[in-house]
């Protein structure tokens, strides 16, 4: 596990840097509430606007050859092809958004999920996000761990980056903890296929910051289900 985020600064901004704005006041438990909402809706919406705009840009891909991309099929209704077995043995899942966007680079699937705790913690909004990009012109490879060790950074936030082994050919399980979120982002590489799913989630509570039997639960759902939905979207 590396506690460093690939991206957090390494240096001071210099000196001719703009000042931070003023420090803001501590939110009580109902701002703090509604400012998780609005960033967890803020993260989602900002998932879907770049899933379009790779689609339209083809992904900024490399010089790369071309890769296979044979072993998978195109065009699938992600919201019904993804696994999610394992996570609902956590949560209910409700309102599926599925999306397909087509590109003469690259072809993506997405589905967006809310989620709701089974037990409790109904008050914090959850979500799941899927993509699945099938890159047709360019090697994803050289974009790819950069993006994946960087995903949902956030300056403020302690992150923690792992490989996961016996995934495609390679893939990164990421997580970010601040304090109104909490992300997981899971991506792998398979060839031209990228897939990658997010879980997002209210901040730790003391309890899990001593033990986190919640996330290691999250973590070994996302990998579970992600072993089987790529499976699922192999041609027979």
């Amino acid at each position: 596990m590396n506690d460093q985020h690939p991206y957090a600064p390494n240096e001071p901004l210099p000196a001719a840097a703009p000042p931070l704005p003023p420090t803001l006041p501590v939110p009580n438990r109902t701002a703090g509430r509604r400012f998780w909402s609005a960033a967890a809706a803020g993260a989602l919406a900002a998932s879907i606007v770049w899933g379009a705009a790779l689609a339209l840009t083809g992904g900024g891909d490399g010089d790369g050859a071309a890769p296979d991309i044979s072993a998978y099929r195109t065009g699938v209704d992600l919201c019904k092809e993804q696994s999610t077995k394992a996570v609902e043995r956590l949560y209910t899942l409700k309102d599926p958004k599925p999306a397909t966007l087509r590109h003469a680079n690259m072809d993506r699937s997405e589905c967006n999920r809310d989620l709701e705790r089974k037990g409790s913690d109904g008050d914090r909004p959850t979500m799941l996000s899927a993509s699945f990009s099938l890159h047709k012109k360019a090697d994803p490879g050289p974009a790819f761990v950069a993006e994946a060790e960087g995903a949902d950074y956030v300056p403020e936030a302690k992150t923690s980056v792992k490989k996961i082994p016996d995934l495609g050919e390679r893939a990164y399980l990421v997580e970010s903890n601040f304090e109104f979120a909490r992300f997981f982002t899971l991506s792998v590489q398979d060839g031209g296929a990228v897939y990658v799913v997010k879980y997002t989630g209210g901040p730790r509570s003391e309890a899990e910051k001593n033990g986190d039997a919640a996330g290691a639960k999250v973590e070994s759902a996302l990998i579970e289900d992600t072993k089987t939905t790529l499976a699922a979207l192999r041609r027979s």
